[in-house]
């Protein structure tokens, strides 16, 4: 990757804001005054002010699978179990991004990164989220043109999905906001009952075969994915 992104990754600044940093002769790359825009990998020896800077070492990003039955929180005032008793204590700190409801699993994300936080919920930005969806009764050709038209869920309140389509189990309909319960409202409008929801991508992020209730890093080019 390029030396700007990589020294993004390390939390020193936007891949604007390093340039700078680069023209100052504050970052080297072997040993060797560092040039914009020079590619390096993760085997190379960059420093900041004669200081060893590796993508990850700011910031922590962890890709979790979240069971159904426990709650997106910190704490439950009702004492449900919640995502934070299925991580280890030196995680406790981190934010998750991206809320599932009680009943819901699949991915999240783990993170004390803000920027990245911010770039991944704020609706401005319209990064999907693609879930597995099985319904009680299967939809029809209209119900699924109204989920790409637009529904509305309550007055003046319309929901719509960015794609539909019909898999062999269900259908993986993709949301580019987070609205709070917003498929289970969409297909209550329309008379139907979620039996099982299930994200599975966030951004260019896939949960892959992660079982549920396990967690793992994201990989340095998922990140960089994710910031781009």
């Amino acid at each position: 990757m390029r030396l700007n992104r990589y020294l993004a990754l390390c939390g020193l600044g936007s891949r604007r804001s390093v340039e700078d940093l680069i023209r100052f002769g504050r970052v080297t790359v072997n040993g060797t005054p560092a040039e914009i825009g020079m590619p390096v990998t993760e085997t190379d020896d960059v420093r900041y002010d004669d200081k060893p800077v590796k993508p990850g070492a700011t910031h922590t990003y962890i890709l979790f699978n979240k069971p159904p039955g426990y709650v997106c929180s910190r704490g439950d005032t009702h004492g449900r179990p919640t995502v934070y008793d299925l991580l280890p204590p030196e995680m406790q700190k981190l934010h998750y991004v991206g809320r599932l409801d009680l009943d819901s699993r699949g991915l999240l994300f783990f993170t004390d990164d803000g920027d990245l936080t911010l770039k991944l919920t704020h609706p401005s930005n319209g990064v999907p989220r693609v879930y597995a969806v099985r319904t009680k009764q299967p939809l029809s050709e209209e119900d699924i043109q109204d989920l790409l038209g637009g529904v509305e869920v309550e007055p003046d309140v319309v929901f719509a999905c960015a794609e539909v389509e019909t898999t062999q189990t269900g259908y993986r309909l993709t949301l580019l906001e987070g609205k709070k319960r917003e498929i289970r409202r969409l297909l209550h409008a329309l008379r139907h009952h979620v039996i099982d929801l299930k994200r599975v991508a966030f951004g260019s992020v896939r949960l892959g075969q992660l079982p549920e209730g396990r967690f793992r890093m994201l990989e340095l080019d998922e990140v960089e994915a994710l910031q781009a």
